[in-house]
């Protein structure tokens, strides 16, 4: 079986398993859910409410997932004045929180996506929310309600769901379903765990909307500019929806993130309500401190502006617009030739124009300027993959999935490597990750299949080769996988019917 073309695009959650379950292991399950803290107080309502999550497991988990929301929304963005500033106002939150013995990092993430989020041991907000704020009050205000959720255990009960959903002791599904199609690589916004983390129900948004007020007046913060910050985020939104050439009411991200947010109009007016009944609190200064706010972001707001064109070369690149994507990077890169993504996504451009020695080049130069830099290692990747050397492909996606553990690209082409090396049970390891992620891939479940048949595991090769068949049946892996299901068909016994 010759290897196909692969199109090259960059993929730039907590999901639960569909399980099979037999007798025993569904007693050890129930033995194991009886072993569990099945209740605890609630720390901000002092309820007693079900958990089957502890406090040390909620850190864990935030630790585990802390590397793929990272890389989800463009690693770091590097600045440790501007960090150490807005990380000392992030600090005053968490102390006056209700649980300030957790374990918090804050860092600003590189990403034009207008976000912020919060987990046990990781706070974070975007570059491209951050700019469009107008004062430390605003940013306390997202701050305090991204905190909020981590205070109230929101994350912690969505898992515990999950945990009885898994075993059947639940309806329903908190399972996001995976992207469909096969032109997966290098679009933005695969968000790994981030996803599932942020999708929180309505109840649970008013309620961090409370502590968010809650907490920014505690540290002397005028709590009407929690009003003001919705404004912005709402508006930071439409701004980036609008240069992508999309409306709110698409079906985006946004829509699924949003999904269950009270209405703006409903969502300040309860906000309103809420700043009425806080306690007595104490403003410093005038509450809102912007002209030093302000002054801290000049630098982080000049490099969004070349961002502004790189977000233009991303889109055109995932649209097929080749030389457009060419042109918006160089333009990038005259305005400030010191960002690794810039670089990196050049060098991706020169793989599609099939210039490979100018690939590598542009992905070491991403790396000279950010040795960490995760999405480059994985270019380093597909380019050793493409240029037929799966064996040094592997080392660089090993090290883009150590950093990234979630990245969809990364897993994919790891398993083609692996396959290409004859290495079927690699390639079936990390092949059927990305099929979690991607269960539509027009090539996947062929891969897969051939994998499982080399390794002599015909079941789950004809389950494979099928799903193929579905999937994309004129390609040249469905094709090979219809011939295979013929083949293997007299070997497949169906399940004999029960005796009554």
């Amino acid at each position: 079986m010759q290897k196909s073309k692969i199109k090259i695009k960059e993929f730039h959650n907590f999901t639960f398993c569909n399980l099979n379950f037999d007798f025993y292991k569904i007693i050890a399950l129930i033995l194991t859910l009886l072993l569990l803290p099945t209740c605890a107080v609630n720390p901000v309502t002092g309820e007693r409410e079900l958990m089957l999550i502890s406090e040390e497991q909620e850190i864990n988990m935030g630790k585990q997932a802390a590397p793929s929301l990272n890389w989800g929304f463009g690693g770091k963005y590097y600045d440790p004045e501007l960090e150490g500033y807005l990380g000392d106002i992030v600090k005053r939150i968490w102390a006056n929180s209700h649980r300030p013995n957790l374990p918090f990092k804050f860092q600003v993430q590189n990403s034009s996506i207008p976000n912020a989020f919060a987990l046990p041991g990781f706070v974070t907000i975007t570059r491209g929310l951050l700019v469009e704020m107008e004062n430390e009050a605003q940013f306390a205000a997202v701050m305090g309600h991204e905190v909020g959720h981590v205070m109230a255990r929101h994350s912690a009960k969505r898992v515990s769901l999950g945990i009885l959903q898994q075993i059947g002791l639940v309806a329903g599904s908190v399972a996001i379903e995976g992207q469909k199609g096969g032109d997966l690589f290098l679009t933005a916004g695969a968000l790994g765990s981030g996803l599932l983390l942020l999708k929180y129900d309505r109840n649970q948004e008013i309620q961090s909307d409370r502590l968010g007020v809650l907490y920014m007046s505690r540290i002397g913060y005028e709590p009407s500019e929690a009003l003001n910050a919705h404004k912005v985020l709402e508006s930071a939104v439409g701004k980036f929806l609008s240069r992508l050439g999309k409306e709110k009411k698409e079906e985006t991200f946004f829509e699924e993130l949003f999904s269950t947010h009270p209405r703006t109009a409903v969502r300040l007016e309860e906000i309103h309500a809420m700043i009425k009944e806080l306690p007595l609190y104490t403003i410093q200064g005038d509450g809102r401190n912007a002209d030093k706010f302000n002054t801290m972001l000049r630098g982080i707001r000049d490099v969004n502006q070349a961002y502004l064109q790189y977000d233009n070369a991303e889109g055109a690149f995932n649209n097929g617009k080749i030389n457009d994507a060419e042109e918006s990077l160089k333009k990038a890169i005259s305005m400030n030739g010191k960002q690794a993504p810039f670089h990196n996504l050049l060098g991706f451009v020169r793989i599609k124009q099939k210039r490979y020695t100018e690939a590598e080049s542009l992905f070491r130069k991403a790396l000279e300027i950010d040795n960490g830099y995760q999405p480059a290692y994985y270019g380093l990747g597909v380019l050793a993959y493409v240029n037929n050397n799966p064996k040094l492909a592997t080392l660089h996606l090993k090290k883009s999935i150590e950093m990234f553990p979630e990245h969809p690209g990364s897993n994919f082409f790891l398993g083609l490597s692996y396959y290409a090396t004859r290495n079927y049970n690699g390639a079936i390891k990390y092949l059927s990750i990305f099929s979690s992620m991607a269960p539509q891939h027009p090539e996947i479940h062929g891969y897969l299949g051939m994998s499982y048949e080399h390794v002599g595991d015909i079941h789950s090769a004809f389950n494979e080769y099928s799903m193929q068949v579905r999937i994309a049946p004129n390609s040249q892996l469905g094709k090979h996988a219809r011939q295979r299901l013929i083949v293997l068909s007299p070997f497949i016994q169906p399940p004999q019917p029960r005796k009554k």
